[in-house]
C-alpha cells in the first residue's frame, strides 16, 4: 500500500481503504472532506484488494471504512449514512422528505455510477487515455502498471464501455448532460437538492462527477453550465487536503505565503499551486 497520512499529524477517526480512481470511493471521500473529518487513507493495490481488504473474503470491493474501534463497514452509500450518523448526527441524510430522498439516492447510485464508464472508456482513444492515467494514479506493481496501461483499454472499451454506449444510444457527453439536467431539475428552485445547503444526495452525486475530474473527458461535463454551477457550489463546501511531495501535509480553504494568495485547480488529481506574484510552482496532488 502507498504511504498513508502520518499518524502524528492526524487524530484519525477511521481508515478508508480505497482506490484513487474508484467513483464509489470518491463519494465517501467527498463526504469526509465536506464534514472535515480527519481520517487515514490506504490506497490498495487494485490486483490484490480481494486478499488485502479487511472485509475480505466476504466483501472484496472498495471502499471499506474501518472506524477507530476497528469495526468494518462496506458499500459506499451505507458507509456514507454511517459516517453522517456518527459524526454529524445524521443531518445530511435525515433532511426533508424521506420518499423523495430515497428515490433520488437510488437514482444517483443507479444512473450516475453507470455513466462513469462510457465517458471514460467510450472510445478507443478515451479508453487508452484513461487506463494510462489510472496506471499512474493507482498502487500497481512495476510490471502490472505497464500491463494495465496497454492491455486494459481494449477490455474496458471493447467489452464493457462500447456495449453500454450502444445500448443507451447517446454519446457519453449527451448522457451526462441529460443526467445533470434531470438531477438539477429536481432541486425545486433551490441551490442544492438538499435546499440551501448540500445533503447526502448532493454529496453522492458530486462524488460521481468528481471521479471524472482527473481526466480530459471532464471538459465535456464542464460544458453543462447549470450542472457546473451546482458542482462548483458543492465543491466550495469541501475542504481538500493536499499532499505535497515534500511530505508537508496541509488543510486549507485558502493559503497565503508572504501575503501572496495561492491558487490551485481542485478538479485535477495532479496539479500545481501557483504563487501569484512570485511565479513559484509547487508540484502537488490531493489525496
Amino acid at each position: 500500500m502507498k504511504e498513508s497520512i502520518p499518524r502524528q499529524i492526524m487524530a484519525s477517526v477511521g481508515k478508508l481503504h480505497m482506490l484513487y480512481t474508484c467513483p464509489f470511493c470518491w463519494k465517501v471521500r467527498s463526504l469526509l472532506e465536506h464534514l472535515d473529518i480527519e481520517h487515514e487513507r490506504l490506497q490498495v493495490n487494485p490486483l490484490k484488494q480481494k486478499k488485502t481488504l479487511p472485509s475480505a473474503p466476504e466483501w472484496k470491493k472498495v471502499p471499506v471504512w474501518v472506524d477507530a474501534e476497528d469495526k468494518v463497514y462496506v458499500d459506499s452509500t451505507p458507509i456514507m449514512k454511517h459516517i453522517d450518523e456518527v459524526h454529524n448526527n445524521g443531518k445530511l441524510w435525515n433532511n426533508g422528505d424521506e420518499a423523495r430522498r430515497d428515490q433520488w439516492m437510488e437514482w444517483v447510485d443507479l444512473h450516475m455510477s453507470k455513466a462513469t464508464i462510457p465517458i471514460l472508456y467510450g472510445s478507443i482513444l478515451s479508453a487508452l487515455r484513461t487506463t494510462t492515467r489510472v496506471s499512474k494514479l493507482e498502487n500497481f506493481g512495476f510490471f502490472s502498471k505497464r500491463l494495465y496501461a496497454w492491455a486494459g483499454f481494449p477490455v474496458m472499451w471493447g467489452i464493457i464501455a462500447r456495449s453500454r454506449v450502444k445500448k443507451d444510444g447517446r454519446t457519453p457527453k449527451k448522457l451526462w448532460h441529460d443526467l445533470l439536467s434531470e438531477f438539477v431539475g429536481a432541486f425545486e428552485g433551490k441551490q442544492f437538492f438538499g435546499g440551501d445547503s448540500p445533503d447526502l444526495i448532493d454529496i453522492a452525486a458530486f462524488g460521481y462527477v468528481r471521479s471524472i475530474s482527473p481526466y480530459p473527458q471532464f471538459s465535456q461535463i464542464e460544458e453543462h453550465e447549470i450542472g457546473m454551477e451546482w458542482y462548483r457550489s458543492v465543491e466550495a463546501t469541501v475542504k481538500v487536503r493536499i499532499w505535497i511531495l515534500s511530505k508537508m501535509y496541509l488543510v486549507f480553504d485558502s493559503l497565503k505565503l508572504n501575503n501572496q494568495t495561492c491558487s490551485w485547480d481542485l478538479t485535477k488529481a495532479v496539479g500545481f499551486m501557483q504563487m501569484k506574484g512570485h511565479g513559484i510552482e509547487l508540484n502537488c496532488r490531493h489525496i
